[in-house]
């Protein structure tokens, strides 16, 4: 049926499960439903939303908001239907707009100040005056400016400073965010999604609020809602659901952290390892066995090259770990020939204007040594934000020898290309393939696995140690646009 989700079949119409979840139960169909919204914040595939009656949709993408988008009778008309064609159609192409070098130098500033939050924003009529809000956080995009928001690590404000940014974008266009609708049905001039929240802080409100997220888009999850909790949103309206969700904050109470959000974790997943230091909410793990390598790893599986990786991203428990990698990495590579330098940079910035340039050696060369110099300042930059110090030179020389034997056992390029491959089948929402849309190991989570779920121990009281977990951070950055794809964060 046209309603049901496009990688789950879950009913789209159905959000029987909310109250349940918002008071703690852990619901397969909440979950499935969560992954949809998680994944319409990436494709913008809309028909399915709109088949089952959710309309006044607005898409946002970077500084840019495009409304329009709705169902009911107006879809009957030629017009309305163009827009609902063309306008998700619009938004897909401007997450994919790239000057390369340009972004990728804008990228490596930490401190650059042009916010890449995308979102979706959608309202279903669910009785006599009454609504749900759905809203879904995208994770990285394909572009490199869409990375340098995980690359700030500074937490002044107990966040990750990169997505409190990013969420914080994404409520400065809560007030041009509207619902024209539901404005109709309740006889009002105008409502806003800023209307909504306001309204949400009653005990009565006529509206609940449903939101998801993968990856960064999970990170920006979390720190949205901590925010409308903290500005007085009543709880009992909200439900949020995270998949590879970040470690977005530190030092905070733990009546704080324990907000209505859910997120699903994959214990292959290499960004479910690093950040810093809780999650907000409650966290479910599902361990990677045979049967799940199989279906999301493919062919891949078992395959030397693709185990080193593997080995190599295990060994990786916190962001500074992650930042090291980097680093090391960075510099096994620069003793190779320019030729593979090259090669093995464009893996992470891949686009058809590189294509060319090994046709233009004296642009490839210049290209290759701007890059890698950027690069390396860079990363040399991000350690000291999230750490406080130099990276060691002992730590960064002992990593990069144990890079360089991998490399020169199977190449440098070879072993770049691996690394995106790796991340992207470890961290994947969905497989777009037709037929395996369960085949990547969140859908497979919710899909095929769910009651093997075990739920992690809730952070330890503020100030007791516990080792650092879960951010899209040092190794999320690593990886950067289209060579790792729409799901990589």
């Amino acid at each position: 049926m046209s309603y049901l989700g496009t990688y789950t079949k879950t009913d789209l119409r159905d959000l029987d499960w909310f109250e349940a979840v918002n008071q703690g139960a852990l619901s397969r169909q909440a979950a499935r439903f969560g992954l949809e919204l998680a994944q319409l914040a990436y494709d913008f595939q809309l028909a399915p939303w709109l088949e089952a009656g959710w309309t006044d949709i607005t898409l946002q993408v970077d500084n840019r908001l495009i409304s329009g988008v709705r169902s009911g009778e107006e879809v009957g008309s030629w017009y309305q239907s163009t827009l609902n064609q063309v306008l998700p159609r619009l938004a897909r192409g401007l997450t994919s707009v790239s000057r390369p070098l340009a972004e990728i130098r804008l990228y490596l500033q930490a401190h650059n100040t042009q916010e890449t939050g995308k979102a979706v924003v959608l309202l279903r009529r669910e009785g006599a005056g009454r609504f749900a809000v759905a809203i879904a956080f995208m994770g990285t995009g394909k572009r490199p400016q869409d990375w340098a928001g995980n690359m700030r690590f500074n937490h002044e404000d107990n966040f990750h400073e990169g997505f409190s940014k990013i969420a914080a974008q994404f409520m400065g266009n809560a007030a041009q965010i509207r619902f024209p609708t539901a404005a109709q049905e309740l006889g009002l001039a105008t409502l806003s999604l800023q209307d909504v929240l306001q309204e949400c802080c009653k005990p009565n409100s006529r509206f609940r609020l449903v939101a998801a997220g993968h990856s960064q888009g999970a990170a920006v999850l979390q720190v949205w809602a901590y925010r409308q909790l903290m500005a007085g949103l009543e709880r009992r309206h909200l439900v949020g659901f995270g998949f590879a969700s970040p470690v977005v904050a530190i030092h905070l109470e733990r009546d704080e952290v324990l907000l209505p959000l859910t997120h699903f974790l994959v214990s292959n997943d290499l960004f479910t390892r690093v950040g810093l230091r809780d999650h907000l909410g409650t966290c479910y793990m599902l361990q990677a066995d045979e049967d799940l390598r199989r279906l999301c790893y493919g062919a891949w599986q078992g395959q030397p090259l693709f185990e080193e990786v593997l080995a190599l991203f295990d060994s990786l428990r916190d962001t500074r770990q992650g930042l090291l990698f980097c680093l090391a990495y960075l510099e096994a590579l620069s003793g190779r020939p320019q030729k593979a330098i090259g090669s093995s940079l464009a893996v992470f910035v891949e686009s058809a204007w590189l294509e060319s340039l090994d046709k233009l050696p004296a642009i490839a060369e210049e290209w290759t040594e701007k890059l890698l110099l950027l690069t390396r300042r860079g990363f040399r930059k991000f350690y000291y934000e999230a750490s406080g110090a130099q990276a060691p030179r002992d730590e960064v020389t002992a990593m990069a020898d144990r890079i360089s034997r991998v490399m020169d056992s199977y190449g440098a390029v070879a072993f770049s290309q691996m690394i995106v491959k790796a991340l992207r089948l470890t961290h994947a929402l969905v497989n777009p393939e037709p037929g395996l849309a369960d085949h990547a190991p969140y859908s497979y989570l919710v899909v095929r696995a769910f009651d093997q779920l075990q739920k992690v121990s809730e952070p330890p009281e503020t100030g007791q140690a516990q080792p650092a977990m879960m951010a899209d951070a040092a190794p999320a950055a690593f990886a950067p646009p289209a060579a790792a794809e729409d799901q990589l964060a």
